[in-house]
């Protein structure tokens, strides 16, 4: 690497998707275009349960490919925090991009990504999702979810995990609490972002894990985030619906939104207050220096 290169960090959680993971890092290579960034990619294994043997013959472009281990499944959020903060304890600068390892995120765009960073380093870009290609149920989900954290967050998380941010980004969220429920929501929170418009993709290999389950725990973890503007929202909505049977004949079953109100707000305090400043370099089984 000589003094006119920059340095890219590419950090990519999977979990047993080894074959979508295979084909990624191809279409990775495949796109690398600016000869002047060295480009080195972290693979978080979330604990998986399927043995590997990653084929990088064809990978020439990439200087060096790492698999740090977790001891632990401990989902894709925490697995990305594990990585930034490895990143950050070594200390070299350079762009750090986040994808998912299923093909969704499109590697075609990572070029875009860099630009955006190079153009405006103050921001965080983030991929917009403009279009989406799953099926028309989980769309429909996930437009329900973007529409209802954001009525009660005000923000517009139509963002996941797919993004590009540079080191004094990285210094500012990487020891956040935040980062254990979402890496989205914590930059969201604390960070300056940019959003471009990229199209989801469809996954190379098996099936989506994404449920109406995991959605709806996922709007928890993002309230839980902003619980302080979900408590002034959802006082304010309460105390409407109290004026408003007030002054009308219209039975709006107060009871019913009070309860609602308590228990939410509760459960909303207990997933943020019961999560801890982890320590995430302690979650590290072992790395793999696989090139």
């Amino acid at each position: 690497m000589n003094k006119n290169q920059k340095k890219c960090f590419i950090l990519i959680p999977t979990f047993n998707d080894w074959v979508s993971l295979e084909i990624l890092l191809k279409k990775i290579e495949d796109n690398i275009k600016d000869e002047q960034r060295v480009y080195e990619i972290l693979i978080i294994d979330d604990a998986s349960t399927i043995d590997h043997d990653l084929k990088i013959s064809e990978i020439k472009k990439i200087k060096k490919i790492d698999i740090i281990r977790l001891k632990k499944n401990s989902g894709s959020q925490i697995a990305i925090a594990t990585g930034l903060n490895f990143i950050n304890k070594e200390k070299e600068n350079g762009a750090i991009l986040i994808l998912d390892s299923d093909g969704e995120d499109d590697p075609k765009s990572l070029e875009t990504f860099l630009s955006h960073l190079d153009e405006d380093s103050t921001k965080v870009v983030v991929a917009e999702r403009k279009k989406r290609k799953e099926n028309i149920f989980l769309r429909i989900l996930n437009i329900i979810r973007l529409y209802f954290t954001f009525a009660f967050t005000g923000k517009m998380m139509d963002f996941g995990n797919f993004s590009c941010l540079n080191n004094k980004h990285l210094e500012q969220i990487f020891n956040k609490k935040e980062l254990n429920l979402s890496y989205s929501g914590t930059i969201q929170k604390f960070l300056p972002i940019k959003k471009i418009p990229i199209e989801k993709q469809v996954r190379y290999s098996g099936k989506s894990k994404v449920s109406i389950i995991f959605l709806i725990l996922y709007s928890i973890q993002i309230l839980s985030i902003f619980s302080a503007n979900f408590f002034i929202r959802t006082t304010m909505f309460l105390t409407f619906l109290i004026f408003f049977q007030y002054f009308s004949d219209l039975n709006l079953y107060i009871e019913l939104a009070v309860i609602l109100y308590l228990i939410s707000n509760l459960l909303i305090l207990k997933t943020f207050f019961s999560v801890r400043n982890n320590n995430f370099l302690q979650l590290i089984e072992k790395i793999n220096k696989v090139k």
